[in-house]
């Protein structure tokens, strides 16, 4: 039945399959890559969202081999190309923030109106801020004992200053352990070129590793160098932003196997149009019918 010229179907929630899909279909229709149907001239699509993030690409047939599921047959103008696409749950961004932070407590039994404080490695001992996520409130703070360092100031009369920053190593091993329940790695994906989006262009452009309006290309080690960065400055305006960056790095590193030379292609648009599942969807759409 259709009620106003819309479907039954219409109004749904999109699971993490079908938007890795759309997400993918719409990078790489922009960039028209679909001319040959190889799957060797498509392009991989990484999509950070907040609760969970997606991965995409075409496979080839031996790469396909080592892929355990998550290899779906899309019709692509009239011909079936393989896709593999996988959405890792809680590996969005928000998600992994809120597990990070919360490294090691127990929440089964808080109250949602309560407020909980947290302290966390992965944030600077200055910081002090509200933060909610889930239902929940959060008061952030940084570790009782302090890590401190000692940098050179920036004024005529030189010297050092004691600085305050977060420790690292230790906030690297937190996210390490957390990445590492990823199982399955997505084989064959650093063998593509890779296009990546929302958070992970988000953040990249907060720190000034590409230009917001015209994005850029980069290398995965450049999420590490701003990092350490970050984590070595007292930032209050952006709290988080030591831990977000480490995420992306590890998560990109360890979770996805690329190497730190990998080459990211970071675009919040190509040719006028945001990158999203949104064009993809509205094509499979005009295909199937409504």
């Amino acid at each position: 039945m259709k009620l106003g010229g819309i479907s039954k179907n219409s109004i749904s929630i999109m699971d993490g399959t079908d938007e890795g899909i759309f997400s993918w279909f719409t990078v790489n229709f922009l960039l028209e890559r679909f001319n040959t149907h190889n799957p060797g001239s498509t392009v991989a699509a990484l999509d950070l969202g907040g609760g969970s993030t997606q991965v995409t690409f075409s496979p080839n047939s031996i790469q396909e081999k080592g892929l355990d599921g998550h290899t779906y047959s899309v019709n692509i103008f009239s011909h079936n190309m393989s896709v593999y696409t996988h959405s890792y749950l809680g590996m969005g961004l928000m998600a992994a923030r809120k597990e990070i932070l919360t490294y090691g407590m127990n929440l089964d039994s808080v109250n949602p109106k309560d407020t909980i404080e947290v302290r966390s490695e992965c944030v600077n001992p200055i910081v002090s801020t509200e933060w909610s996520y889930g239902g929940f409130n959060y008061i952030i703070k940084g570790p009782v004992n302090a890590t401190h360092k000692l940098v050179k100031t920036q004024n005529f009369a030189g010297g050092e200053v004691d600085r305050p920053i977060v420790n690292f190593p230790e906030c690297s091993k937190i996210i390490e352990k957390y990445v590492g329940k990823i199982k399955n790695k997505p084989e064959g994906l650093k063998d593509h070129e890779i296009y990546a989006f929302s958070y992970y262009f988000d953040r990249a452009t907060e720190v000034g590793l590409v230009d917001p309006f015209s994005g850029g290309v980069i290398q995965v080690n450049a999420f590490q160098k701003q990092a350490r960065d970050a984590c070595d400055y007292p930032n209050t305006d952006q709290p988080f932003i030591c831990l977000d960056l480490t995420f992306i790095y590890v998560l990109l590193r360890d979770g996805f196997g690329l190497e730190p030379n990998t080459k990211l292609y970071l675009y919040k648009k190509i040719n006028g149009h945001e990158l999203s599942w949104a064009l993809g969807a509205a094509f499979n759409i005009i295909q199937n019918g409504f």
